[in-house]
C-alpha cells in the first residue's frame, strides 16, 4: 500500500496518468466513426502538443511564480496571452510540424480559434483544480504531522512533569518522617504507613491521563493529614471540600503542589499562623482555594517561581488549555492561590 502512494504521489507519474487519460478520452472523441484508426490516433497525437504546451507553462510557471505568490493581476493577464497564443501553437503543429513527425500525411485545422480557447480552458482549470487539490492534501498532510509530533511532544513533556512530583513529594516526606524518627516519635509508625498509601497511589496513578476525582482528593488528605501529624499546630490547618464527588475525573497529582506550597512557605508559630485548603466541586467545576501565612523569610523570594508551582502551571497549559485560571495572591501577611478547573464526567 506504502508502495503505490509512493508511486502515486510521484509527480511524473502523476503527469504521465493526466496525460493518458486525456488521450484515451481525446481518441474517443475524435474516431467519429466508433473505430478508432491509426489517422485517429496520429491525430490525438498531434492535438495534445499545444495543450501540453500550455498545461506545461500553466503547472510549472504562472501557478506556482505568479498564482501561488498573490500576483492575480500579473496571473490573469499571463492567462489571457496563453489561451490567444496557444491556437498559434495548435495551426503551426498541423500546418507545419505535422509534415515532419509525421510524413506522409495530410492534415487540416479541424477546430476553430474559439474551439482551440475553449479546449485550452478547459485543460488550464483542469491543472488549476489538480494542483490545488495536490496543495491542499499536502497542506492537511502536513497540520496532521505537525499535529501528531506536537501531541508526542505534550506527552513526552507531560511523563517529564509527571516523573519530576514523585522525588519531590518523596523527598519532603522523608524530610517528615526522618524529623519525628530523630524525637522518637510514637507517630512514625502511622507517617511511615500513610507514606506507603501516598506511594502506593503515585506509582498507580502517574502514568494516566485522568483520575477520578474522589482519588485525588483522598491523595490529598492522606498528604494533609501526615503534615499535621508532624506540626506543632494542627489546629492552625484546615481542609474542607464541599459538594457532590461523583464521576468527575481530574489529571492525577495535579493540585498536591500547590498544597505542598502552602505547607512549605507557611508560619503556623505566629499568633494569626494559617493553612487554610478548601475545595468546591460543582458538578463539571471544581474551584479550590489555598491559603497560607507567610514566613517572614520568604517576603523577599516569589514563591510562586519555586519549581513545584511552574510544574503544575506548565501541566495545566497542557491538560486544560482552554478550561482553567489560576490566579496568585502575595503580599506580607497573606500568600493566597485560586484554581478554577472544567472537569471531565
Amino acid at each position: 500500500m506504502k508502495l503505490i502512494k509512493d508511486i502515486l504521489g510521484n509527480r511524473l507519474v502523476q503527469t504521465l496518468l493526466f496525460w493518458a487519460v486525456s488521450f484515451l478520452v481525446l481518441l474517443r472523441l475524435f474516431s467519429r466513426t466508433g473505430d478508432i484508426r491509426m489517422l485517429d490516433v496520429i491525430y490525438t497525437i498531434l492535438f495534445h502538443i499545444p495543450m501540453i504546451f500550455a498545461v506545461t507553462i500553466h503547472a510549472y510557471y504562472q501557478i506556482p511564480a505568479l498564482l501561488s505568490k498573490g500576483k492575480y493581476i500579473t496571473y490573469s493577464l499571463s492567462v489571457i496571452a496563453l489561451l490567444v497564443f496557444t491556437p498559434l501553437v495548435y495551426s503551426f503543429t498541423f500546418s507545419i510540424l505535422s509534415d515532419y513527425i509525421f510524413p506522409g500525411y495530410y492534415f487540416v485545422e479541424f477546430y476553430s480559434w474559439f474551439e482551440i480557447v475553449a479546449f485550452t480552458a478547459i485543460y488550464l482549470l483542469a491543472t488549476s483544480l489538480l494542483e490545488f487539490s495536490k496543495s491542499w492534501f499536502s497542506e492537511q498532510k502536513a497540520k496532521a504531522r505537525l499535529a501528531e509530533l506536537e501531541a508526542e511532544h505534550k506527552t513526552s513533556e507531560l511523563k517529564a512533569l509527571r516523573a519530576q512530583i514523585n522525588p519531590h513529594f518523596l523527598f519532603n516526606s522523608l524530610n517528615t518522617i526522618y524529623a519525628e524518627a530523630v524525637k522518637k516519635s510514637e507517630k512514625t509508625p502511622a507517617l511511615i504507613l500513610n507514606l506507603s498509601e501516598m506511594l502506593r497511589y503515585t506509582v498507580d496513578k502517574m502514568e494516566q491521563d485522568k483520575v477520578l476525582l474522589s482519588e485525588e482528593l483522598e491523595y490529598l488528605e492522606n498528604y494533609i493529614q501526615l503534615q499535621k501529624e508532624r506540626l506543632n499546630y494542627p489546629a492552625k490547618v484546615n481542609y474542607m471540600v464541599n459538594g457532590l464527588v461523583e464521576e468527575q475525573e481530574i489529571a492525577p497529582l495535579l493540585l498536591i503542589n500547590f498544597v505542598e506550597n502552602c505547607f512549605k512557605h507557611s508560619d503556623l508559630s505566629s499568633e494569626d499562623g494559617k493553612v487554610n485548603i478548601n475545595i468546591k466541586v460543582d458538578k463539571k467545576k471544581l474551584d479550590m482555594r489555598c491559603e497560607n501565612t507567610p514566613k517572614k523569610e520568604d517576603d523577599q523570594i516569589e514563591i510562586s517561581s519555586g519549581q513545584g508551582i511552574q510544574n503544575a502551571k506548565r501541566r495545566l497549559q497542557l491538560v486544560y488549555p482552554d478550561s482553567h485560571a489560576l490566579h496568585i495572591k502575595k503580599d506580607p501577611n497573606l500568600y493566597a492561590v485560586e484554581l478554577t478547573l472544567t472537569l471531565d464526567v
